[in-house]
Parts: structure tokens; sequence; C-alpha cells
């Protein structure tokens, strides 16, 4: 190894090789690019200002819609929005006692309304605009991207579907790691029993083909985001268990684990500091490929129309689109398409990326 890396930790040799794969640098620029696009939808796309003044005060009525855009639970937005309308202690949206009823863009004109900092994109994923129905990209300057036929504006709802898209893996992803490493560091560290019980019921769950299960479970399910969140999180740690389960038993049986055991270290303290840190590596390889496989589960979900139609998902806006490809509309499929076609390959770069920066076969 090169003068200076001897004592360079595996992070920061995985780092290095990163670098290096080109593939992997693409995959990571563009999930950087998708969540900074997530992150930022609720302020790009939106027909409420980022920062105004009205009637003396100052408001930012679009980081209310963080709320909206980041938490999924109908529940807990209509308990916030009540707080803010009857209470007004939420500062970003305490106007909405202060308008009396009324849209920002009714109040755009108005003589209460001071300076206004509007979105580059003035619309919201789910605001209709009637005087301009099945219009196509480029036809409309106030919808660059065309609108649906309900006259929502596309462009906006590609924005805020990053959002669902980057929710879906995320979350889906964190519910499977959590069960998969939990069962899968059980099962490799304690043998015997354990581990022939909880591998029984890992090969009864991977049986089951996963798509057609997440289908059966949906449709006995309210339409939702969260159902399907948690559905695609709780039918896919399997992957996950067995990699873990792998890890752990080829870890437990090196030297310093048994030099941990022979210094009176208790079950716990090996288990968590010394064999479960040394057994995760393939675990980041994994969940890159698995939130790509997550959102795809998504997408394919709501194009079959077992999605919910009250966010603005891809596969939603490819569905609907479909009906409306022999009248020219073709945005309404092409644009969403891309969108995922993007993502997924991302995904698959990084993960394609970190698999060969963490392999410890390959030599610089």
């Amino acid at each position: 190894m090169a003068a200076g890396r001897v004592d360079e930790s595996a992070a920061a040799r995985a780092w290095r090789r990163l670098r290096r794969h080109h593939g992997g640098m693409l995959g990571l620029a563009i999930v950087v690019l998708l969540t900074l696009s997530g992150v930022t939808a609720p302020l790009v796309a939106n027909d409420r200002p980022i920062v105004c003044q009205f009637r003396g005060q100052v408001y930012f009525p679009a980081l209310a819609s963080y709320v909206d855009a980041w938490v999924p639970w109908q529940s807990l937005r209509y308990e916030l929005k009540s707080l803010e309308v009857t209470e007004g202690w939420f500062p970003m949206s305490g106007h909405y006692v202060a308008l009396e009823g009324r849209t920002w863009k009714e109040v755009r004109d108005a003589p209460e309304l001071g300076f206004a900092l509007w979105p580059p994109v003035p619309w919201s994923p789910t605001q209709f605009d009637p005087t301009a129905l099945k219009r196509k990209p480029g036809q409309d300057p106030a919808h660059p991207l065309g609108t649906d036929d309900q006259g929502r504006d596309v462009l906006a709802r590609l924005l805020h579907g990053t959002v669902v898209a980057m929710l879906v893996g995320v979350v889906a992803m964190s519910i499977s790691v959590a069960i998969g490493v939990t069962l899968g560091l059980a099962a490799g560290f304690f043998g015997r029993g354990v581990d022939l019980v909880l591998s029984r019921i890992t090969e009864v769950v991977m049986c089951f083909p996963t798509f057609f299960l997440i289908i059966a479970v949906i449709a006995f399910l309210e339409p939702s985001i969260v159902n399907i969140m948690m559905v695609l999180g709780l039918v896919g740690w399997t992957k996950f268990f067995r990699l873990v389960r792998g890890e752990v038993l080829k870890v437990k049986s090196l030297e310093y684990v048994t030099a941990a055991r022979a210094l009176g270290l208790s079950q716990r303290r090996i288990m968590f500091r010394h064999v479960l840190p040394n057994a995760l590596g393939p675990v980041f390889v994994a969940v890159a490929f698995g939130v790509a496989n997550a959102v795809l589960a998504e997408t394919s979900l709501s194009f079959l129309g077992f999605g919910d139609t009250s966010v603005p998902s891809w596969g939603e806006t490819v569905m609907q689109g479909r009906a409306y490809v022999s009248q020219g509309l073709w945005h309404l499929t092409v644009f969403p398409g891309l969108a995922i076609f993007v993502t997924l390959t991302g995904f698959n770069l990084l993960g394609e990326g970190i698999r060969d920066a963490v392999d410890p076969k390959l030599r610089d």
C-alpha cells in the first residue's frame, strides 16, 4: 500500500475507492440531486409565497407545506392545521386566520400584501387550473411541462413526486433494515435453536412472491402511502437477515471475538461492540439497491391503482397519462417515466460503486 495509508480507516479507504468509480460517483450525484429536489420541492413548486409581508407581519407560507409534503399521516396534518387556525401558534402558517378564507393567489394584488417572494413554479401539485386543461409542453408559458386532464401542473407534480419516492425508499428500507439486522444478529450470534427458528421463518416469508404479497396486503388496506411504506418494509427484511446472519457467523469465529470472550466481556458488549459493526458492510450495499426496489414497487403499485391518489406519485401520473397518449399528451407518461428511470439508475449505480469500494478482494 502507498505511503501514508498504513493507518487509513476502512471508511476512508472505501470513500477513496468510490471516488475512483465513475459509475458510483455518477449515481451519488444523482442521489444527491434527488435529495435536494425533494427537500426543496415545497419551496420551488408552491402556490404560496416563500416569504411575504401581510398586514404588517412577515410570514413564510411555503414552509408550512413541509407538513403536507413530508408528513404522510393525515391525522397529524389535520391536528397541526387545527392548532394553527384556532391558536395561531405556528408563525409559518398562522396567516390562515388573517386570509379570511382566501388563497394567496386571491390576495396577490390585494393592498394588504406587501412584498412577496413567489416560488419559481407558482403551482402546487394538487392545484387545479381550469383554464389550462391538457396543455402540452411549451404550449403555455405558465406550465413549461404542460398540464394533465385536470389542469394540474406536471412540473410541480414531478418535483413533489421526488418527495414521495424518497419517503417510500428511506422509510421502507429503514423498517427492513431494522428487522433484518436485529433478527440476523440474533440468529448468527446465538445459533442453535434461535438460528433454526428464525431461519425457518425467513424461508417461509421468502417462499411468497414479494410483489404479489404486497398487492394482496394492500388490497385489504386503505389506499395510503403509509400503508405502502409499512408493507414494503415488513416484507423486504429477508435479504438483510441473510446478509447479517452470514457475516455474524463469520465474524464471531475470528480471534478478536475469542479474545473478548476470554477477557470476560459480556455477551451484549461483544455482540454490539465487536460483532455487529464488523458485520454491517454488505448492508450498506443492499440498502442502495433496496431503495431503488422500493421506489419501483411504489410506482408499480400506484400505476396499478393500489396507491394513494392524494399524493403526487410518479406511478399515478403515468397511469393517468396512459389514457391520453392517443390524444398527443405524451408528456404525462414520458416525464414521470424518465424520473423513475433516472432514480433507479442513480441508486443502482451507487450500489454498484459501494459494492466495489467495500469489496476486500479488489486492490488499488
